[in-house]
């Protein structure tokens, strides 16, 4: 009885072992698995911030070719704030004011101020107007997850 006993409990302890290393094993899997996810979700995201990018890009075109553009280099600060609500957001998401560092006069022309800080102008015209020609063709709202928003955090 005592023999049974014994290899009753060898058998019980081989099984446990096998099932550990079998749970390992799909540890490890799904630990790859995630990582795939992850990359790959990380893959989507470029892509579609490219393609939205790229979206812009075409409707500033469109607008540029047709004549239709609303903000021009030229434009000065102070007529982009009136012009919507929101123009100082976009501006401040490429660093053209907002903080203490990137700022900027209301007299400045939008070409000037951009130069001054050092900034690409041809995205910052093709945000603005994309936000103002969204504005007049809309209800005057702008999705805020179209926006480019400022990356400053204040804590206190």
């Amino acid at each position: 009885m005592e023999y049974l006993a014994l290899a009753l409990g060898l058998v019980g302890i081989l099984m446990a072992w096998s099932a550990n290393r079998k749970n390992k094993a799909l540890n490890e899997r799904i630990a790859q698995t995630n990582s795939r996810v992850y990359t790959l979700r990380r893959e989507i995201q470029e892509k579609q911030e490219q393609a939205a990018q790229e979206i812009m890009a075409l409707k500033f075109e469109l607008l540029k070719l047709k004549g239709d553009l609303k903000v021009t280099p030229q434009t000065r600060i102070g007529e982009l704030a009136l012009m919507h609500p929101q123009a100082m957001q976009v501006l401040a998401g490429f660093h053209l004011g907002g903080c203490a560092s990137c700022g900027i006069d209301e007299r400045q022309s939008l070409a000037e101020a951009a130069a001054v800080n050092g900034r690409e102008l041809e995205p910052i015209l093709v945000a603005l107007n994309n936000l103002v020609g969204e504005s007049a063709n809309g209800n005057g709202q702008v999705a805020p997850d179209r926006l480019r928003a400022p990356n400053v955090q204040l804590h206190f």
